[in-house]
């Protein structure tokens, strides 16, 4: 949009504006509607949970366990612990 284009807008509104605040306005402004063009690109028919084009040809590994550290590994550089917990300032009451 125009810096005339946002001063009508602005008419149209009761709004006033500096020249500055104008040039800063109409600068704004055009990156939203370029944002929003961007958003009315998104296919909204694609079926939810389907994700985006970029992301379908992610792969992924193996979920393979692998070594864990026992409770006293865990626990060893602790600040506080309780018995084989970790002990936590309380929260909630």
């Amino acid at each position: 949009m125009t810096r005339d284009d946002i001063q009508a807008l602005a008419g149209l509104c009761r709004l006033h504006f500096t020249d500055t605040e104008l040039d800063t306005v109409a600068e704004e402004f055009s990156s939203i509607v370029e944002y929003v063009g961007t958003i009315s690109a998104i296919d909204g028919n694609a079926p939810l949970g389907t994700p985006p084009g970029h992301l379908q040809a992610c792969e992924t590994r193996a979920d393979v366990a692998g070594e864990c550290l026992t409770a006293r590994e865990a626990l060893h550089n602790a600040p506080s612990r309780n018995e084989a917990f970790f002990k936590v300032p309380r929260v909630l009451g």
